[in-house]
């Protein structure tokens, strides 16, 4: 019985002494919440679209044409054994593509009803925007734009517009492409 009194004296004392020479752990700096987005630039304009709605970018594959269907869209594609329609982005804002078709990638859209590749002039990467950087103010957001961009993250460096596909894919005019 002594023994077990003794250890316990013991570990007690060691105790308190680790917990007098113990330092306070650092404060945490203001914690500012994020959202990632990938990054890309179609009409010459910076825009982001969540991370989690995109679900591939790939090279602009090769596309078998359709007939009967609107200029815009370049065709269909068998990506990774699923046929997906390839749509030209700019071309359907009624504008071109201003890159190289070495710089253009195809954005992956997919949700539940509708999967997509749009065609953009390049990606930039992906980027962690603060969601307190996020504005609706909607003065700089072309007009060709304006229906699927709620808004921008702005920073004194620069200005990203954020595109909600969902809106895109919804739009009526986007899902019309036959002649």
């Amino acid at each position: 019985m002594t023994e077990i009194n003794e250890a316990y004296a013991r570990y007690s004392e060691l105790a308190r002494t680790y917990a007098r020479q113990a330092r306070q752990l650092p404060a945490q700096v203001d914690y500012t919440p994020t959202r990632s987005a990938i990054c890309f630039r179609v009409l010459g304009v910076d825009l982001a679209v969540f991370i989690e709605e995109i679900n591939e970018i790939l090279e602009v594959p090769g596309c078998t044409r359709l007939p009967r269907v609107k200029p815009w869209v370049k065709g269909v594609a068998n990506v990774r054994g699923k046929l997906l329609p390839i749509v030209d982005l700019a071309g359907f804002l009624g504008r071109s593509l201003r890159s190289s078709p070495k710089q253009q990638r195809a954005l992956l859209l997919d949700n539940s009803e509708v999967a997509v590749g749009l065609i953009v002039d390049e990606v930039i990467g992906m980027k962690h925007f603060p969601v307190n950087t996020f504005s609706r103010e909607r003065d700089d957001i072309p007009a060709e734009l304006s229906p699927y961009v709620p808004g921008a993250f702005r920073s004194d460096r620069d200005n990203w517009l954020l595109m909600r596909p969902e809106q895109l894919l919804n739009d009526q005019r986007f899902m019309d492409v036959a002649v």
